[in-house]
């Protein structure tokens, strides 16, 4: 690995949000970005935030950030947004599955990822024990994502790396008749969704469709995020109810949150919905 990288775990942490938005640590760069949420008043006095420093101008190396379990290369010109920090809480969820699975099936779960992004729920599978199919229709955002995965020291874990549009890819899955154990969606929404991309009202519920059919006889659950637009958590549950009930289990949902030191409100960053076959 490159000797310029900053080996050091620098964690992230929110520690203030409000006028629009939100002050963060990463290590020791402290910096502010927008967020439309955080509409509240600021509990930090104004000298603190303006102490803050725009981070692409302050990452000048790549700097390696851990957010919750998995760790993340920051590069230059890169964004904490983009890592997703608000998914800290259920990555942790997530490497609990695989773990409590693998325990319990005597055997690795199959984990799909599709949206894949950064990747973070597919290393927190995988520090789960898992064996992960991460798809991502960017070629250089799987290149990223496999970056973080050697970071955290995963690069010979059981991971299949696919660029692919993510719906098409789980339509050939299931008419292939493979199967997994538990199954992650991210859905991107693109501004030019109508031009070809994923259209969350047009296209989350066919998609939750195909995904039924590629559960396994022993599931650990469904868990989707929705991160953009304005779509309801009870529109995500009755979604979800109507597709996975049949499975038994059970539905639940609720806001995705980024939080932060003690005291500091926790910051709306979209909503989710999850099925999970223990009661």
């Amino acid at each position: 690995m490159n000797d310029m990288i900053d080996m050091t775990d620098h964690l992230h942490v929110l520690l203030d949000s409000g006028g629009g938005r939100v002050l963060e640590m990463a290590g020791d760069i402290l910096t502010s970005r927008a967020c439309r949420a955080a509409w509240w008043r600021r509990r930090l006095p104004g000298a603190e935030w303006r102490k803050a420093v725009e981070l692409k101008q302050a990452v000048k190396e790549p700097l390696r950030v851990q957010i919750g379990p998995v760790r993340f290369m920051l590069v230059p010109g890169g964004s904490l947004r983009a890592l997703a920090p608000e998914f800290r809480e259920h990555w942790e969820h997530v490497q609990s599955l695989c773990a409590t699975f693998a325990q319990q099936q005597r055997r690795p779960a199959r984990v799909l990822h599709l949206f894949g992004g950064a990747g973070g729920f597919t290393l927190a599978a995988a520090q789960g024990g898992a064996a992960v199919a991460h798809v991502e229709a960017s070629a250089d955002a799987i290149k990223r994502a496999r970056e973080h995965a050697a970071v955290n020291t995963l690069v010979n874990r059981d991971i299949r790396w696919v660029v692919d549009d993510p719906v098409k890819f789980a339509q050939r899955e299931r008419a292939q008749n493979s199967r997994y154990d538990l199954i992650v969606l991210d859905p991107h929404t693109p501004k030019d969704a109508k031009r070809g991309g994923f259209e969350i009202e047009r296209d989350l519920g066919p998609l939750l469709g195909t995904v039924s059919g590629l559960l396994s006889d022993m599931p650990a659950g469904v868990l989707l995020f929705c991160r953009q637009g304005a779509v309801p958590p009870t529109t995500l549950l009755h979604l979800m109810r109507q597709e996975f009930n049949v499975f038994g289990g059970r539905v639940e949902s609720g806001e995705i949150l980024l939080r932060g030191a003690e005291g500091v409100p926790a910051v709306p960053s979209g909503v989710f919905a999850r099925w999970l076959k223990a009661a």
